[in-house]
């Protein structure tokens, strides 16, 4: 396991318990012990006038909703992984209604009755982890777990489900809604991928070498690299590291064209970037740091004598060896970043920016 990919495993999914009764916050508190050693970090809220502390169980202690439950789970909604409620269904529907934005954003919402009997996701069932979610805490205190997606029901492959389980960007969430609807009723989808595919796919799919010579739509494309053909979904591996180089001052727009110039010639899609990085002397370059925060990606810079132990054959500037005392920052920096992958794009040149593209190993699997 690489160390990007290590980080990604030890990342802890924030989770937010609200109850409203003692026999709710009992389930809560229950859940919370219950989470220790796992990818959840547990907090717990109450919203009752039962929870007045010193009405309650030092141990069983939460914090205490003094205001309006929506003001809360607004805050929630924008800044958790998931949210629990303990309690009505009706509840926790009136209290998220105004705040759902769409499948890739929503966090997980699951509903717990007090008695703790069912677990129902209602909310962001594959994307957002919900019906994962609940059936942990189903099997964690003795709950039915209630399931309601479709393809859940009626076990077949989940093109949401598929992509968050091997970190692939969706490239058109309605496309990939008509993809399962399909799927249940029984036709057959093709689907692609760069890399070698199973020789037993889930039912329902079928491979495909080429879309450009396979008519049946709508299909699947899994790879780095853009698809052009109407009517397929691609779904991106995120395994491309940039590496810039700049001048001091480079404004966002700037790094904008260059990524995108250097993605463009080498036909990689631009939702496929894992992270940027640089010599450590553009740190705290605000063109970059701008491009990065509002692109969402990670921002890695290395020292020039870690640049320089990279192993390769690279573009050699005399002028960038003076100044930075790297004969290639681009390059070395994208290629160290990637973890051992490869040069896919050596340097692309626009606007006094210069940007590189490496890609680490990457692969999926079906569960």
């Amino acid at each position: 396991m690489t160390e990007q990919q290590k980080k990604i495993e030890s990342k802890k999914k924030r989770l937010v318990i609200v109850s409203f009764t003692e026999a709710g916050t009992r389930l809560a508190r229950q859940i919370e012990t219950l989470a220790k050693n796992t990818a959840y970090e547990v907090s717990r809220y109450v919203k009752s006038r039962y929870v007045m502390e010193e009405e309650v169980p030092e141990t069983m202690r939460a914090t205490a909703i003094l205001g309006k439950l929506k003001e809360q789970v607004q805050v929630w909604m924008r800044q958790m992984d998931g949210i629990v409620f303990v309690g009505a269904v009706g509840i926790a529907v009136r209290s998220i209604a105004p705040f759902i934005e769409n499948k890739a954003k929503d966090p997980a919402v699951i509903v717990l009755d007090e008695e703790g009997m069912f677990c129902i996701p209602i909310l962001a069932g594959h994307l957002g982890g919900a019906n994962a979610l609940a059936l942990w805490i189903a099997d964690a205190v003795g709950a039915v777990p209630v399931i309601t997606t479709a393809t859940d029901r009626k076990k077949r492959f989940a093109v949401d489900l598929f992509a968050k389980e091997n970190d692939l960007e969706i490239s058109d969430l309605k496309l990939a809604k008509e993809i399962s609807a399909a799927l249940l009723a029984g036709k057959k989808i093709p689907i692609c991928c760069e890399k070698e595919l199973p020789e037993i796919l889930p039912e329902g799919l079928y491979c495909c070498e080429d879309f450009a010579e396979e008519p049946a739509r709508p299909g699947i494309y899994i790879g780095i690299k853009r698809c052009g053909e109407e009517g397929v979904l691609s779904l991106i591996p995120k395994a491309v590291t940039v590496g810039i180089g700049c001048r001091r001052g480079t404004d966002k727009e700037k790094i904008d064209r260059c990524v995108h110039e250097a993605c463009k010639e080498a036909d990689i899609h631009k939702k496929a970037i894992s992270r940027v990085a640089s010599i450590d002397l553009k740190a705290r370059e605000q063109g970059i740091l701008e491009w990065c925060r509002e692109s969402g990606i990670p921002f890695a810079v290395y020292p020039a004598e870690v640049l320089n132990d990279v192993e390769g054959s690279f573009t050699s500037s005399a002028f960038v060896k003076e100044t930075t005392g790297v004969d290639n920052v681009c390059e070395r920096s994208a290629l160290l970043a990637s973890d051992g992958g490869k040069l896919i794009q050596r340097k692309t040149a626009v606007d006094g920016v210069t940007a590189a593209l490496a890609v680490r190993e990457w692969r999926i699997h079906f569960a």
